[in-house]
Parts: structure tokens; C-alpha cells; sequence
């Protein structure tokens, strides 16, 4: 699809090599090679696995996967984090009586408001931290408010489960290895270093790369590629669009007032998704900080508004053989529209006081 518009995009407007900024490209693809890694060793689903077999009610159950979605979306993004989760919580569901839509919605929300708190967390922050040359200082001084109130509604929301006692729940065995995790863990931090610029970029391609093939060589086979493919459409759209005369005179207009930049980001991720809406508007306002609670307001809302809301559709889709999807649908519609309501009065506070 992003092919498509690309293609029409050219036809449109003019594009320049410079449009596809190769630093986010590199970046990105030294992350989704070292995440790909975490996944294949299931790291994630080990801790959630341990902490969710000591678990005594739905409450606590619901505070782990939660917590799991938000924090795991902090350190493998937010796709990582609903890629392991769902299976977990379908699971458990043969187990013990849980309402799986509510949890699931719930814990797509939290994933996309985790994933806000670290340049790495999803591909909109990777990007906004390399255009706009943020140090984590920086970027931690845009993220932490918002941050810190998505961690206090978490744990708000859990009061709407039930404490009753629960029978133990079993998990699947998942074997780690000790020497396998503590090489991933300093690819990781060589790797962190290169997108946060403290180091070349070229020094986290060639650690993630390194550490894959000495874990197990299909690893690099295995990474979406589609997404890089993705980004670079979304360059050559944003760079042809933004040179339309019309788009180009409303857009430098009205981006002028961090108002006006976060509710234009807020509606054009409903629209079109918030990371193209972060790449396109970042040609037309340097206000970062309003930019940044926009897109992450945005990903709210619609299964359009992040790609990380229409994974979630897709993996209850496929664990889901209870003919409950269109429920799934209507109830992850009405709690994500709920929670933007909320997150939109929030971030609009944060963007003009």
C-alpha cells in the first residue's frame, strides 16, 4: 500500500535522495535485527512466564501482563511486547476465567504509552530522536510527564479487576541460556549507544548483526523487512507531499503554536498512522515536544493510529476461535476512544503550559 502512494506521491512532487534519512533507516534495522534476537530466546515471555505463576487472582494476572505490556514496550517495542503477550494471555485463559478482549485492548493501550518512554520504544520516537538530534537527556524530559501518568492510569485501571482467589496457573517450560543473554545484553547497550548517536551507527549495525549470527545465523532472515521497505515509502510520500505548494503553505501556517501541532498530529495519526504523521510534520515545526506527545496521543484512537493496534487485531484474530472478533473490534474501538479522550486533555495541558 505504501508502495502504491509512494509511486503516486512521485507523481505529485519532486523528491531528493536526501528525503530517506539513512541514520533512521540504519538505526532501525540494528534494532528489529537485536529484537529479533530477544525474540527467538523468548526473554520476555521467560520473566512474564515466572511472575505469572505466582500470580493468586485476576487482578494480579491483569497488573503482570499490563506492566509486561508497558515496561517490555519501554525496552523491545511495542510490537515486541504484543507479540508475546497475546499468546501468554490466551493461555491463561484456558485456565483460569478472564476477560481476554478487555486485556488485550488494554494492554495494546499500555504497550503504545510504554513504548513513548524510550527513543527505541517504536519507530516514530527512533525517528523524531535522529531528525531532531535529541540526547537522551533530552528525549527523557519529553517522555517522563507523560510517561508517569500513563503508569499511574495502569494502575488505576486495576482496580476494575477482580481480587478473587484464583487456582495457580501453569506455563509453558522456556529454556535460557546464561551466555546467550549476557552477550545480548551488551549488544544491546552497543547498540543503544549507536541510535542515541553516542557512538557511530555503523558500530550497532555490526555488533547487532554479529550477535545474531553467532546465535543462530536465520535470525537476520527472519526481520520484517517490510517495515524498512515501509519507511523508505514513507520518506519519498513525506518528501514529495511536503513540496506541494497548497500542503506545503497550510502545513508551515498552521504548525506555528505547539496547539496546533499537537492536535494536527493527534488527527493525522488517526488518519494516516502516527509515524508517517510524525515524519511528515517534523518538515514543517521545529516544536519537538509538542510534535512528540502528538504522535504519542495518536497512536490511540483508531487501528489505524498505530501499527501496533492493528498487530493486536491480527493476533486475536489468530488465537481467538470463539467467533468473538467483531466484540473484540467494537470493545477495542469504544476503550482506545476512551482513552484518547483522556490522553488528548492531558496532552494538551502538557503542550501549552
Amino acid at each position: 500500500m505504501t508502495l502504491v502512494l509512494a509511486i503516486l506521491a512521485l507523481s505529485l512532487g519532486t523528491v531528493h535522495l536526501r528525503d530517506i534519512d539513512l541514520k533512521t533507516l540504519l538505526a532501525l534495522f540494528s534494532l528489529m535485527v537485536t529484537i529479533a534476537v530477544y525474540a527467538k530466546l523468548h526473554l520476555l515471555r521467560y520473566i512474564a512466564n515466572i511472575i505469572i505463576e505466582k500470580c493468586q487472582s485476576v487482578r494480579a494476572i491483569a497488573m503482570v501482563v499490563l506492566l509486561f505490556s508497558f515496561l517490555g514496550a519501554m525496552l523491545f517495542t511495542n510490537d515486541v511486547a504484543i507479540l508475546t503477550l497475546i499468546p501468554i494471555v490466551f493461555n491463561i485463559r484456558k485456565q483460569v476465567k478472564l476477560p481476554t478482549i478487555g486485556v488485550v485492548s488494554l494492554m495494546t493501550v499500555y504497550a503504545n504509552l510504554g513504548s513513548a518512554m524510550t527513543p527505541f520504544g517504536n519507530p516514530q520516537n527512533l525517528y523524531l530522536v535522529s531528525y531532531f538530534h535529541l540526547d537522551i537527556l533530552a528525549f527523557l524530559k519529553l517522555s517522563l510527564p507523560i510517561g508517569l501518568i500513563s503508569l499511574a492510569t495502569l494502575f488505576i485501571i486495576l482496580f476494575g479487576f477482580s481480587k478473587a482467589k484464583i487456582a495457580a496457573v501453569k506455563t509453558p517450560h522456556i529454556d535460557v541460556k546464561f551466555k546467550q543473554v549476557v552477550v545480548l545484553g551488551v549488544t544491546t547497550f552497543v547498540v543503544l549507544f549507536g541510535v542515541l548517536s553516542v557512538i557511530s551507527i555503523w558500530f550497532a549495525l555490526v555488533a547487532s548483526l554479529a550477535c545474531a549470527f553467532w546465535i543462530k545465523g536465520e535470525i537476520v532472515a527472519e526481520v520484517d523487512y517490510g517495515i524498512i521497505l515501509t519507511f523508505i515509502n514513507f520518506f519519498i510520500i513525506v518528501g514529495a507531499v511536503s513540496r506541494i505548494p497548497s500542503i506545503h503553505d497550510v502545513l508551515s501556517t498552521y504548525m506555528a503554536h505547539n496547539s496546533s501541532v499537537f492536535v494536527t498530529s493527534v488527527g493525522m495519526s488517526q488518519v494516516i498512522s502516527n509515524v508517517p504523521a510524525a515524519v511528515l510534520l517534523s518538515k514543517f515545526t521545529t516544536r519537538v515536544g509538542a510534535l512528540y506527545i502528538g504522535v504519542t496521543v495518536g497512536g490511540l484512537g483508531t487501528f489505524i493510529a498505530s501499527l501496533a493496534n492493528l498487530l493486536a487485531f491480527r493476533q486475536y484474530q489468530a488465537f481467538s476461535h470463539d467467533g468473538t472478533v467483531k466484540k473484540f473490534v467494537r470493545q477495542f474501538t469504544l476503550i482506545n476512544v476512551v482513552y484518547l479522550a483522556i490522553f488528548f486533555g492531558i496532552g494538551f495541558v502538557l503542550v501549552t503550559i
